[in-house]
C-alpha cells in the first residue's frame, strides 16, 4: 500500500517483527516432545487439562498481539492519513492505466473540484500537461530507501507542467512523480505543488532585468550602509557611457569619473543629498576611461527597506555631451544657431509633406505585424482541434459500436437501463453525433484557410525580393474581403470573375504587393456601394455588381487587371487620385493615402507601371505591370497555373 512505502517507520511494516517477537515468548512445539520422562507417570486427564491451558494461554496471547497490532495499525493510517490530507502539496495516486485512484483535498483545491471528480480521470494528459518541447525541463533523483543499504533506491522525476483546472485559470505546477503500490498494484504518487505566482515573479524579475540591460540609460546601486558608498551594480549602459568594465566598476565609488575640474558646487549637493539621505539631480563634468570627457546628468535618490531604514543609493546618469555642446556652440555663433535654425525649419516642412504618409505606413506595418501574430496564435489550438477531431470521431464510432454490441449480446436491459436508453435517445445521439463532428470539421478547416490567408496576406520577409505567387497573393485578399462582398437584405453580393493567365513566379516584395491588391479592391467595393446605396435592391440588375481581375505575361512583365462596373471618375478625379490625401470618400471613411502609397511601391520600389483607365458610368479599371526580373524562358518551368486562360467566375461567398 501508499502509506507503507510513503514511511518507512510505520508501524504497518513491523507486522512480521512482531510476530516473530510474538513467536519467541510462546513455547514451541518441539518443547512437548521433550519433556522430562519423569512426568510420564502423570494420568492422562492430567495431560489434557495441562496442555490445554498452555494452548488457552498462547491463544490469547496470541489475541491480545493482533488486537494491539490492529490498533497500532488503526492509529498508524489514521496519522498519515492525516498528514496526507493536512499536507499543503496536492497529493494524486495514479495507477497504471493513468487513471487517478486518490486526491488529497490539496489536490482538490488546485484543480478546482471534488475527489470523486478526479477520481478515474486520466491524469497526464488530461489533468496536468506538459508545456511545448523548449520548455520543459525535467531533473531525476534518486531517493534511497530508508533502513536498507543494498537497494539502489527510488527514481524520482520533477517537471513543470500546466495543471488543467475547472472553471479556473490553469496553472503551472511543480509536479515530482515516483513509483508506489496501490491496492497491491504498480502505482505513481504524483505531489504537485502550485508555481503561478512563482513563475510569475521569475518573469518579472527576468523582464526587469532584460529592461535595465536595454535602457539607454546608465543605472547605478550603491550600498548606502557602506561610508564609501561603493557600487555594487551597473547595468551595460553604464559601462558603454564610461569605457570602463563591470568588473573596474564594481566595489569602487563614483569618485573615480571626477576630474580636477569637475563643478565643486555640484559635487557638495551631492555630499548633502548622500549625508542627509534626500533626493537630488545635478550635471557634472565627467571623463571616461579614454580621458575623453562626458556630460552627466546625475539623478541619486534614496533606497529603503521596509523598516525605513536606508539601505541603497540608485545612481541614474544621462549622456547629455551631445546638447551640451550644443548649447555651447549656440553660445559661440549666432550664425551657426540661425544656419541650424534654416536647416530646422526646412526639415520641418518636409516632415510636415510626409508625415502622414509615414504614420499611414507604420499604421500598415503594425497591423501587419498584428494579423501575422494573432494567425500564429490561433493556429496552434486550430492545429490541435483539428488533429484530435479524426480521433474523436474514430474514438465515437467504437463507443458506439460497443454500444451496438451489448444491444445485440443483451437485447432486454433492467428498467432502468431501458429508461435511460429512452430518456437520452440514444438512436437520436448515434445518428446525430457523427454528423456533428463532420460540421466541426468543416469549420475548423475553414478556420485553417482564414489563418493562412492572414499570414499569407502579412509576410514580413520584405528585406529582399522572393519570387511570389500574385494568384496567391490575390486569392488571400478576396478571402479576407469576403465579408464585404457577401450580400445582405439591402445589398446583392459581388461577383468575382477571374481571368487568370499562366503567370511565373515574379519577383517582388509580398507584403507591399498584396497592400496594393488589398486598396485596389477595397476601393473597388466601395465604388459599389456608394453607387447603389440609394437605390432598391429590386432596381439593382442582376450583373451589375462585378469585379474581374485579368493576369497575363507580356513579353518580361506580368500584367495585372482589376475592373469593377461601378460609376466610374470623371477626367478631373482621375488626374489626381494617386495625389497624396485626395479622396472622394466622406470624412471619416477614407485617408486619400492607399492608392498614392500603391504607386510608390509599384512604381518606385518595383519599378513598374501603375495606371487608371475609367470613364463616368462605366466603371474602373486599374493595370499593374511588373518586371518577372527572370528570363520567361527558364521561368516557365516553374509557373504556377491557378486558374484556366477564360473567364471563370467565382462565387463572391
Amino acid at each position: 500500500m501508499f502509506f507503507q512505502r510513503a514511511d518507512p517507520e510505520n508501524k504497518l511494516s513491523n507486522i512480521s517483527s512482531s510476530q516473530k517477537t510474538l513467536a519467541k515468548t510462546m513455547p514451541h512445539k518441539r518443547e512437548y516432545q521433550d519433556l522430562p520422562q519423569k512426568y510420564a507417570h502423570n494420568s492422562a486427564e492430567t495431560n489434557i487439562s495441562e496442555a490445554d491451558r498452555i494452548s488457552v494461554g498462547e491463544t490469547q496471547q496470541m489475541q491480545e498481539a493482533i488486537e494491539q497490532l490492529k490498533q497500532d495499525l488503526k492509529a498508524s493510517e489514521s496519522r498519515f492519513r492525516n498528514a496526507i490530507a493536512k499536507n499543503a502539496d496536492g497529493i494524486a495516486i495514479v495507477n497504471k492505466q493513468g487513471l487517478v485512484c486518490f486526491a488529497n483535498p490539496s489536490a482538490e483545491a488546485l484543480f478546482n473540484c471534488k475527489a470523486e471528480e478526479l477520481l478515474g480521470q486520466a491524469f497526464f494528459g488530461n489533468l496536468v500537461v506538459e508545456g511545448s518541447a523548449c520548455e520543459i525541463e525535467m531533473d531525476t533523483d534518486i531517493i534511497p530507501h530508508v533502513g536498507e543499504t543494498e537497494t539502489p533506491g527510488m527514481r524520482v522525476i520533477q517537471t513543470e507542467v500546466e495543471a488543467i483546472r475547472k472553471h479556473k485559470a490553469n496553472a503551472v505546477v511543480e509536479m515530482r512523480v515516483v513509483e508506489t503500490e496501490w491496492e497491491g498494484e504498480m502505482a505513481y504518487l504524483a505531489t504537485l505543488r502550485d508555481i503561478t505566482d512563482r513563475k510569475r515573479a521569475e518573469e518579472m524579475l527576468w523582464l526587469y532585468d532584460r529592461a535595465m540591460a536595454a535602457t539607454s540609460i546608465g543605472v547605478t546601486i550603491s550600498d548606502a550602509t557602506n561610508p564609501e558608498h561603493p557600487i555594487i551594480y551597473c547595468n551595460p549602459a553604464f559601462e558603454n557611457m564610461t569605457g570602463y568594465r563591470r568588473e573596474e566598476i564594481i566595489g569602487n565609488n563614483c569618485r573615480f569619473l571626477q576630474g580636477s575640474d569637475t563643478d565643486s558646487e555640484a559635487l557638495e549637493i551631492i555630499r548633502q543629498a548622500l549625508k542627509t539621505e534626500s533626493e537630488c539631480q545635478v550635471i557634472l563634468k565627467n571623463y571616461r576611461k579614454n580621458g575623453t570627457i562626458f556630460w552627466n546628468a546625475l539623478s541619486v535618490s534614496p533606497v529603503r527597506d521596509k523598516t525605513g531604514k536606508l539601505t541603497h543609493f540608485i545612481g541614474i546618469q544621462r549622456d547629455i555631451t551631445d546638447r551640451k555642446e550644443a548649447e555651447e556652440a549656440l553660445q559661440h555663433s549666432e550664425a551657426q544657431s540661425r544656419e541650424q535654425s534654416a536647416r530646422l525649419a526646412a526639415a520641418l516642412d518636409e516632415l510636415k509633406n510626409t508625415h502622414s504618409q509615414l504614420v499611414q505606413s507604420e499604421k500598415l506595418s503594425s497591423l501587419g505585424l498584428l494579423i501575422a501574430g494573432v494567425a500564429h496564435e490561433i493556429n496552434n489550438p486550430v492545429t490541435f482541434i483539428h488533429g484530435n477531431l479524426t480521433h474523436l470521431k474514430d474514438y465515437t464510432e467504437d463507443l458506439f459500436d460497443l454500444l451496438k454490441l451489448y444491444q445485440q449480446q443483451y437485447p432486454n436491459p433492467v428498467a432502468e437501463i431501458q429508461h435511460q436508453i429512452e430518456n437520452k435517445d440514444i438512436d437520436f445521439l448515434s445518428e446525430d453525433l457523427p454528423k456533428i463532428l463532420s460540421s466541426m470539421s468543416v469549420g475548423v478547416d475553414r478556420i485553417c484557410q482564414i489563418v493562412q490567408s492572414l499570414r499569407n496576406f502579412s509576410r514580413h520577409d520584405d528585406s529582399q525580393m522572393k519570387p511570389v505567387n500574385l494568384h496567391e497573393g490575390i486569392d488571400t485578399t478576396l478571402l479576407i474581403l469576403n465579408h464585404r462582398l457577401k450580400g445582405n437584405g439591402e445589398m446583392p453580393s459581388i461577383e468575382i470573375i477571374k481571368q487568370y493567365g499562366k503567370l511565373p513566379l515574379v519577383e517582388c516584395f509580398a507584403g507591399p504587393i498584396n497592400q496594393v491588391f488589398m486598396n485596389i479592391l477595397s476601393n473597388a467595393i466601395d465604388a459599389l456601394d456608394d453607387e447603389n446605396i440609394t437605390q432598391n435592391i429590386q432596381q439593382i440588375p442582376e450583373n451589375f455588381r462585378q469585379i474581374r481581375i485579368y493576369t497575363k505575361v507580356v513579353r518580361d512583365f506580368v500584367e495585372i487587371k482589376i475592373a469593377d462596373n461601378g460609376p466610374g471618375m470623371t477626367e478631373e478625379v482621375k488626374q489626381r487620385i494617386f495625389d497624396t490625401f485626395f479622396t472622394t470618400k466622406p470624412i471619416g471613411k477614407g485617408t486619400g493615402m492607399g492608392l498614392s502609397i500603391s504607386y510608390q511601391i509599384i512604381v518606385e520600389r518595383h519599378k513598374g507601371e501603375f495606371y487608371c483607365t475609367s470613364e463616368a458610368g462605366k466603371g474602373t479599371e486599374f493595370t499593374i505591370k511588373i518586371a518577372i526580373a527572370h528570363e520567361i524562358s527558364a521561368l516557365d518551368k516553374t509557373a504556377v497555373e491557378t486558374a484556366p486562360t477564360q473567364a471563370k467566375p467565382a462565387s463572391a461567398g
